[in-house]
């Protein structure tokens, strides 16, 4: 993940919320700067994909779930994690191969280099 989004994973791992309903300016307060106009102008750019603004919300256990760009407003909920009380009723568990992409775009590597061992 880039570092440039590393405030925002902060933030919302530190929360106790399952749900947090922010306005564009909210989470630019948390970031410490401006959204660039793509977050303004394109619901791609909110999605639950693995991109580094995404990762931003994402590697802290949430995904978008609504967004109003009009009124620039985005509704996250937390969907992973060790917490009962913060899991989502639509949580699903973590697979392999979605650890495998997500460590990939946090390193800048491709999914392949990636190697995971479970010892049990």
């Amino acid at each position: 993940m880039s570092k440039k989004y590393q405030k925002l994973t902060e933030y919302l791992a530190s929360i106790d919320d399952t749900e947090w309903e922010a306005t564009f300016e909210q989470i630019e307060r948390v970031l410490g700067f401006r959204l660039p106009e793509s977050a303004r102008q394109h619901q791609a750019w909110w999605s639950n994909q693995m991109r580094s603004q995404s990762l931003g919300w994402q590697l802290a256990g949430w995904k978008t779930t609504a967004l109003d760009l009009e009124n620039e407003r985005v509704t996250l909920v937390y969907v992973a994690g060790d917490d009962p009380d913060k899991r989502s009723a639509n949580a699903k568990p973590l697979t392999i191969q979605a650890a495998k992409d997500g460590l990939a775009a946090a390193f800048g590597v491709d999914p392949s280099q990636v190697e995971i061992t479970i010892r049990a």
